[in-house]
């Protein structure tokens, strides 16, 4: 595979972690009765979505100051 492959499937992995994950946060929320389970789930995984492009772009940073 290409570099540009192999980054393309890095932020991939990063992306459907942080959706699952946040997802799976948002239902347990949604266990305590402060908001319906929808909508706990799509908000959860809006954020994971976020918070796992975040995380991507400081491990590049990272990775970058290493070189």
């Amino acid at each position: 595979m290409s570099d540009d492959s192999k980054e393309f499937m890095q932020w991939i992995d990063a992306l459907a972690k942080g959706i699952i994950a946040g997802c799976a946060l948002g239902f347990l929320f949604s266990l305590t009765g402060l908001m319906s389970a929808p909508k706990a789930v799509v908000l959860g995984g809006l954020a994971g979505c976020l918070a796992s492009i975040t995380f991507k772009n400081r491990q590049d940073d990272k990775k970058d100051g290493e070189r």
